[in-house]
């Protein structure tokens, strides 16, 4: 199974589409807090775009107008993440839980950073501080962060209640059916890790990641014809990933 937990493609939780900090407490605009927003709102659709050379940018040109923005500070801390400058990430997501110690959405994106940095201790801190404050849109995100930063530790039991826990707030969460089924699969209970993961299929079945984790299942079974058929799959929606090249080979290995 893909031992690597990239977190940042799915369980970063989306930037806010305004600057909140941005308003003075007389109510009136400033140029600089003006330009604040107009840069942070670029950066927002950089990242968007899969852009995160551009969003670091405009995050830095919007910090210049307002260091003391929490919204810009997770802007910085996102695009920071995504080009795997992990320290600064780490740097700005604390700078912006200290403006604003009450956004339960940096602790879970903090939580997602130490899952990258493979720091699942930390992970766990900031990521149940998430999963239990009840104003928090999507308990499911940091409850799948959770279930990953057990597995990490080899903890599969506590693994799989977190993932089922995920199920149970939102039970059309893909990716929590994609880990359940991949900590079965590590467990040696491949049927039921195939499962999982058909449940998920029929909510995605374009998802490129899913049907490469199928692939190495059906693989680990000896259901060579399936795996066959997964891995072309991964090939046709996502040939330029890592997960597509690697689909490739295991194609070479399957002829």
């Amino acid at each position: 199974m893909v031992q690597k937990m990239a977190c940042a493609g799915w369980c970063l939780m989306a930037l806010a589409l305004v600057v909140s900090g941005c308003t003075p407490s007389s109510g009136s605009r400033t140029k600089a807090t003006q330009n604040a927003k107009v840069q942070y709102t670029l950066g927002v659709a950089e990242l968007k775009n899969n852009n995160p050379t551009m969003a670091l940018a405009k995050f830095l040109e919007a910090e210049k107008f307002d260091k003391n923005d929490s919204d810009i500070q997770e802007g910085l801390a996102q695009a920071y993440q995504r080009k795997g400058a992990f320290a600064e990430a780490e740097k700005h997501y604390l700078r912006a839980i200290e403006l604003r110690p009450d956004e339960p959405r940096y602790f879970n994106n903090l939580g997602a950073l130490y899952l990258d940095m493979q720091r699942p201790d930390d992970a766990l801190l900031h990521l149940n501080k998430a999963a239990t404050n009840l104003l928090f849109p999507q308990p499911e995100i940091p409850l799948t962060g959770i279930g990953m930063a057990y597995f990490m530790k080899q903890e599969h039991q506590q693994s799989i209640a977190s993932y089922r826990e995920a199920l149970s707030k939102n039970p059309r969460y893909i990716e929590a059916y994609l880990r359940l089924g991949e900590v079965l699969t590590t467990l040696g209970q491949v049927d039921r890790g195939l499962i999982e993961y058909k449940k998920a299929l029929l909510l995605a079945p374009e998802y490129g990641r899913l049907h490469f984790y199928m692939g190495m299942a059906y693989m680990k079974n000896g259901q060579m014809d399936p795996a066959r058929q997964a891995f072309l799959k991964v090939r046709e929606l996502i040939p330029e990933s890592e997960m597509g090249i690697r689909a490739g080979d295991y194609l070479d290995m399957l002829q």
